[in-house]
């Protein structure tokens, strides 16, 4: 892994499932506490276990595996906290924000299944790091989303994660690129509409939610991909809350179809 991450606290407010927009919506504390409850009792079986295998096991290399179940299941005993939380959702904190910081962040976060599936990550950032107002912790969660689908698309051992910034006029691009199994033509206009999935057990909100937290934030995005290639997500901002967006064809070396989600679509 390319340069040095800073440290991330999983359990903070920023990385809170309070920054999901709307994510409490018509869910009654009732109903939160009955899946709390649920969700808990397999959890404490899981941390019991973990503490066992810690009192017994000697094989260092084994215990880097423990340390990434136990740092999971305290996110998950974080995430089911929250929704018992009676208050309205923390309002999210909008300031002026270093892309090239928040990117390393999520990195930080994803960094326990890059390490599973032994993922490259190449980084190739402008050498202007932009700063821009944004609601961080909706823009940190979207981020990290696309990088966990990134990584889920990537087979173990030979997968590659490339994060690429870019300064272009009044606009400043980021682009996700992975090398995994892509997503064909017919697929493709299709990922961002919610319940959609060709994921085994997967729900389909995902990339539905990534597309509402980066459309109340006005950022465009485009996808290219390849079925047997891979797929590259490319965001635009604009460089002020009033810059124009550059109407010029995306422009990314990236193989295969790009589709650009018109205002409105999901």
């Amino acid at each position: 892994m390319e340069g040095s991450c800073p440290s991330v606290d999983l359990n903070s407010p920023a990385n809170s499932i309070k920054a999901i927009p709307g994510i409490r919506r018509g869910f009654d504390l009732q109903q939160a506490s009955a899946v709390v409850h649920e969700v808990r009792n397999p959890l404490n079986n899981i941390n019991l276990s973990v503490q066992m295998l810690e009192a017994v096991l000697k094989d260092g290399d084994l215990k880097i595996y423990l340390d990434i179940i136990k740092r999971s299941s305290a996110r998950i005993n974080f995430l089911i906290s929250e929704l018992l939380k009676e208050e309205e959702p923390v309002e999210a904190q909008v300031g002026k924000y270093s892309m090239h910081q928040l990117l390393d962040e999520v990195i930080e976060l994803a960094g326990d299944q890059m390490a599973l599936k032994h993922i490259t990550i190449t980084k190739d950032f402008t050498g202007d790091d932009y700063k821009t107002a944004m609601s961080r912790p909706q823009i940190k969660m979207a981020l990290t989303n696309i990088v966990m689908n990134a990584i889920e698309a990537m087979p173990p051992c030979d997968g590659e994660l490339k994060l690429v910034t870019k300064s272009i006029g009044y606009n400043y691009e980021i682009q996700i690129a992975d090398n995994g199994c892509g997503i064909n033509k017919e697929h493709l206009k299709y990922i961002f509409k919610p319940y959609f999935t060709n994921k085994p057990g997967g729900c389909g909100l995902g990339l539905a939610i990534v597309y509402e937290i980066l459309r109340i934030n006005n950022i465009r995005v485009n996808v290219a991909s390849a079925p047997g290639k891979g797929t590259c997500f490319i965001l635009l901002f604009g460089k002020s809350r009033y810059s124009p967006f550059e109407r010029k064809k995306t422009v990314t070396h990236f193989p295969g179809t790009i589709i650009e989600p018109q205002a409105g679509e999901k």
